[in-house]
């Protein structure tokens, strides 16, 4: 049987996947924390594409000669490292679902970035500060958490798992630096799943590919898990 591999974005963690991992009770699923977030480890590295592949090469034991056969679920950051795994790996990974796929270049990301986003983006000394410090003031957002999030609340409170390292410099040396372009070479395997609402998508590009539209989702996927699902699974069994 195949075995389902779900790929967290940034800032998040494999409980991202929680109520999507349900919907697949017939199937091998795994969800995995990238190296740098979630309970993972942190180290001192610039977090670039091959910092993320070499971590994941070691998960998934891509480096021996088993012969099991890999679907790819990543979500945004997740969906771009899925992409590098299917092209480096395409006799082991027969599909890819590449959801909210971060397809802006760094210029086009930081205009569409809300104010925050671009600041914390572009490495400002306050940005670095809030990060650095958040441990004293994250239990502030509990409250709301609790009170709108609540079903979804250990995946926004692994949002604060990370380091100022980890976040910035998976934005900055592998979402920057992402060449989309690949995509073209691994056509056949993947299937983007958009947000009808993401600022971070680029339609025309899109449409190059077996693409699915999701109306009123923007870059998150919470709530939509069951369209997502039937995407999936319809594109499986086909």
């Amino acid at each position: 049987m195949h075995k389902i591999i779900f790929i967290h974005g940034l800032l998040g963690s494999k409980n991202n996947f929680t109520y999507l991992e349900q919907t697949f009770p017939e199937y091998n699923t795994t969800s995995i924390d990238l190296i740098g977030f979630g309970n993972e480890i942190k180290p001192s590295i610039k977090y670039d594409v091959n910092d993320f592949i070499i971590s994941l090469e070691q998960k998934l034991n891509l480096g021996n000669h088993s012969d099991t056969p890999y679907i790819l679920v990543g979500h945004s950051l997740g969906a771009l490292l899925a992409k590098e795994l299917t092209v480096k790996y395409p006799d082991r990974v027969i599909k890819s679902f590449l959801i909210s796929y971060p397809f802006l270049e760094k210029s086009e990301a930081l205009r569409a970035y809300s104010f925050f986003d671009r600041k914390y983006a572009e490495g400002t000394w306050w940005t670095k500060m809030l990060c650095r410090s958040e441990i004293f003031y994250q239990w502030l957002f509990y409250p709301f958490i609790y009170l709108f999030k609540f079903k979804y609340r250990q995946s926004y409170i692994d949002a604060f798992k990370h380091t100022y390292q980890s976040a910035h410099g998976a934005i900055e040396n592998t979402i920057f630096k992402d060449n989309k372009e690949k995509l073209h070479r691994i056509a056949g395997k993947i299937i983007l799943i958009n947000g009808e609402l993401d600022r971070s998508v680029d339609f025309a590009f899109s449409n190059h590919f077996n693409h699915y539209m999701i109306p009123e989702m923007g870059h998150p996927f919470f709530g939509y898990e069951h369209q997502i699902s039937e995407i999936i699974k319809s594109n499986i069994q086909s």
